[in-house]
């Protein structure tokens, strides 16, 4: 299929949360290349497609020099075809790699990408996934602003997110050696992404240091919507997009699953919900209770004690912030029409007799 690149910042590109925590390094026109291919594929296509694009928009687009467009593409798409996406488990010594592109082929101006079937798990029939507009990440001209804007956007409903500074080099694919003092990855790594991921993208950030004997060994980052961006690109995108009449439905589905994903406990939909109500619907308040509420020597009830927790707001002890890693959670599964069946209240004359009476105890905490 030829693309349609007149309006291509306004497309959305959904990938799967495995592919935004692998490992891989790109230059900056291959990460937008990579993108704008990315944007090309519907979330619930079953196979990939041939995907056509003009050099002439890609010049625009990607902001390759028209006159050097055949030489530009020939050694990116050499590059592209050489590039391995790993996904590793340290903890379980193994490791997946995966060639992004296929097949790459420029005849009349056109070129013609096919990616790699065995990547269909990152990018077709989605269940857990990131996804964001083009638009977001096509001003950037640092390499590494790329990726953590994608590892940010990935905890946007949470509020925060941690990672160690051994956890960021890898996911920067930035080596020990280089900028091996931290004030020196500060002012030249963190600093200027932070400067081209606030100015130019839906999402602003802000960090703080975590230290382990005056050592810098992680970084909290924390994650807000930029609503004066967010409200642009809405108007911007407006024509293209219809309004969806699940909007509410939906949104509030994905706070649930949030929580849920918060939890190592197994909790049920219904505390779930619960426990988002009591904290007004903040996603951040949640985490951070359950930090406090995680490292706990004894509690009965994790659900109660997170309760009374964000209703009395408990705090953590100075200097005993846990630090998490690079995956802080599992990924899990979730049945979304009986997710929704529930929220939606359509089952709660059949759940009322199992959460009635538990649920009236929890209220009168």
């Amino acid at each position: 299929m030829e693309a349609d690149l007149q309006n291509a910042n306004c497309n959305w590109i959904y990938q799967s949360n495995k592919l935004i925590e692998a490992s891989h390094s790109f230059t900056v026109l291959e990460q937008k290349l990579v993108r704008l291919l990315a944007s090309m594929i519907q979330k619930d296509d079953i196979e990939f497609k041939e995907y056509k694009f003009k050099a002439i928009d890609l010049s625009r687009i990607v902001g390759i020099q028209q006159k050097n467009i055949y030489k530009s593409l020939d050694k990116i798409t050499d590059k592209l075809m050489s590039r391995v996406i790993t996904i590793r488990n340290d903890k379980e010594q193994k490791f997946k790699k995966f060639h992004l592109i296929k097949t790459a082929e420029f005849e009349n101006g056109i070129l013609t990408m096919e990616i790699d079937v065995k990547m269909k798990e990152f990018y077709l029939q989605l269940k857990q996934y990131t996804k964001y507009q083009l638009k977001n990440i096509m001003q950037f001209k640092n390499i590494y602003s790329f990726r953590l804007y994608e590892l940010l956007k990935q905890y946007e409903k949470i509020g925060t997110r941690i990672i160690t500074i051994n956890d960021l080099r890898i996911a920067l694919d930035i080596g020990i050696k280089k900028y091996a003092i931290y004030s020196n990855l500060k002012q030249k790594v963190i600093n200027i992404i932070k400067k081209e991921i606030n100015e130019n993208t839906d999402i602003y950030f802000e960090y703080e240091e975590i230290k382990t004997n005056r050592k810098v060994t992680g970084i909290k980052f924390y994650i807000k919507a930029n609503k004066t961006k967010n409200k642009a690109n809405e108007e911007a995108c407006s024509t293209l997009e219809g309004k969806s009449t699940n909007k509410v439905e939906k949104s509030s589905t994905e706070l649930i699953i949030m929580v849920k994903s918060i939890f190592k406990e197994n909790i049920k939909e219904k505390e779930a919900e619960f426990i988002l109500n009591t904290a007004n619907g903040d996603v951040n308040i949640i985490k951070e209770k359950y930090d406090i509420v995680s490292q706990m020597k004894r509690v009965d009830s994790v659900v109660a004690t997170m309760i009374d927790a964000i209703r009395k707001d408990y705090q953590a002890p100075i200097g005993k912030e846990k630090v998490g890693g690079f995956n802080d959670y599992d990924q899990r599964d979730y049945n979304f029409t009986e997710l929704e069946r529930q929220l939606l209240g359509w089952d709660k004359e059949e759940k009322n007799k199992e959460t009635g009476e538990e649920f009236q105890q929890l209220a009168m905490k």
